[in-house]
Parts: structure tokens; sequence; C-alpha cells
């Protein structure tokens, strides 16, 4: 008697854990869809909560944070579809309604000053990410010869017009599932190099990398290329404030990638090869 009281309540206990475990793994398809075991269980893309639309988690950091997954582009709200001047970027920084967004196929936003990204960035409620940020958020992406492919980061012209659509790579993805992170276009970061010193430290000079903080930043250039920075070039001018920009343009070639910086341009800077992608800290 004992014995089958027993058996029941055990059958009870199961059923209500059951019951509990397919009413929690509802409540949690949100938290799992961030992790691997979620993308195979419940099928969906990496990332959901906490990270708002076309951004993704970047967990790597003392502060976890979410970045664009794609290249900012236009909203639909804005002036101008498709800056091609920095005057044309100048009508849509006015315009109240227009941020910009970030979504797949959609043309990257250029001629824009690191100045403009900022503010951009800012209408969008989020920031231009710091050269951490964008570092970590970058990791991963494939930048080997064999990337320069249709389906590769763009870094060898592999697009008829140069710039890509937003995603339309789509085996050059970060770590964390940032997609053209490397080449496309150079995206600017929140930082400056002021008369060839950044953070205190005298940068190196012009020359492929050799070594990196943990910003990603050069400390350490070398003629000849090193196979752990497969290649990555980093230019400086010393002769005035400059704007930082990371990882490389549609031509780039294999100077682009993860560790490419370019600190030779004024923050005033406008060009047809240079954009941007926006961060968020996770609410």
């Amino acid at each position: 008697m004992i014995h089958s009281l027993t058996k029941t309540a055990a059958v009870i206990v199961s059923a209500t854990i059951l019951s509990t475990l397919a009413v929690n793994a509802v409540d949690m398809r949100g938290h799992f869809a961030t992790t691997m075991l979620g993308s195979l269980l419940f099928g969906v893309e990496k990332q959901v909560a906490p990270c708002p639309e076309h951004m993704t988690l970047v967990e790597s950091s003392l502060t976890p944070f979410c970045v664009d997954r794609y290249e900012a582009s236009p909203g639909a709200s804005c002036v101008v579809e498709n800056p091609e001047r920095g005057d044309e970027t100048s009508l849509n920084v006015a315009d109240p309604a227009c941020k910009p967004v970030s979504k797949p196929g959609a043309q990257p936003w250029r001629f824009v000053s690191q100045h403009d990204a900022k503010v951009l960035c800012e209408k969008a409620g989020k920031h231009l990410p710091t050269a951490q940020e964008w570092y970590l958020a970058a990791m991963g992406t494939n930048d080997h010869s064999e990337a320069f492919t249709g389906d590769g980061c763009n870094l060898a012209r592999n697009r008829a017009d140069g710039v890509a659509l937003s995603g339309e790579g789509y085996r050059c993805i970060s770590d964390v599932g940032a997609f053209d992170m490397v080449g496309n276009v150079w995206e600017w970061v929140a930082e400056e190099v002021e008369g060839g010193v950044w953070d205190d430290r005298p940068m190196p000079t012009d020359g492929l990398v050799d070594g990196v903080d943990a910003a990603g930043m050069p400390f350490k250039t070398r003629v000849e290329p090193d196979p752990l920075f497969l290649g990555d070039r980093f230019w400086v001018d010393v002769r005035d404030t400059m704007g930082v920009l990371r990882g490389g343009y549609y031509d780039s070639k294999q100077n682009g990638g993860v560790y490419s910086v370019y600190a030779a341009s004024k923050p005033g800077f406008v060009g047809e090869a240079v954009g941007f992608r926006c961060v968020v800290g996770v609410q």
C-alpha cells in the first residue's frame, strides 16, 4: 500500500515538474534564443531579447551591449534616401524625423562625417561604438583570402557596384552575428588620434599590424605581414587630430580586416567608402 502511494505521488510530482518546465520553456524562449542550444531547440535567429530588432548582443565586454547587425542606412522618414554628398547627409541630420536604421538589404549610409555619425546614432537612441566595442563586435569575422567571394567580405570589389547592400555577403559575419564589419565601407568609431597619440600612448608608424591592445588598436607595426593579423594595415597622420575608421572597405583587399585601422582622416571627412553602425547598452 505504501509502495503504491509513493509511486502515485512520484507520478503527480513528475507531471507537475514537466508541466512547469513546459511553461518555463515558453517563457525562456527569448533567453535561450541567445544561445546555440536555443537555436537548436527553437530554430530561431541567434539573439532576440534584450537587444532591439536587427541588433545583436555582445557579452564579452565587462558591460554587455547591443550592436547593429548591419551597417547603418537612412530610415524611411529621411529626406535623402541614399546620400551621395556630405550636404545630403546634413539635410538628413537636420530632419528631426530622420534616424538611421539597421536592416538587411539596404544601401549603407555613406558620405557621413564622424561628428554626424555620432549625432545620427544619438537620434536613434544609441551611440557610436568605442574602439573596444567595435572590436569586440567584429571578432571572428573571416577576412582570409577565401572570404573574397560573392558571399564573403567585400574587400576586393567583389560586388559589381563596389558597395554591397547590407548583409549581402552572408558569410561576412562576426562571432556575435554582425555583418560586414570587415570591408564594404569603413566604419567610424568614437575615437580620435591627436598628433599621433591615442589613449595617452603614441601610435606606431604606418605599416602592417604586428600587435594590438584590448581595443584592437595597434601598438606595433611591421613591413612584412604577420600571419596572426592577416596582413591588416594601420594608417596614421600625426600632423593633426584625426578620426578613427575601422575594418577596411570594398577595395582594401588583404589590408582590410578586424585589425585594420585608418587614423589619417580628419573627423569632418566624408567619402563614398565611409559609413558607420551604432551600439546601445543593454536595458
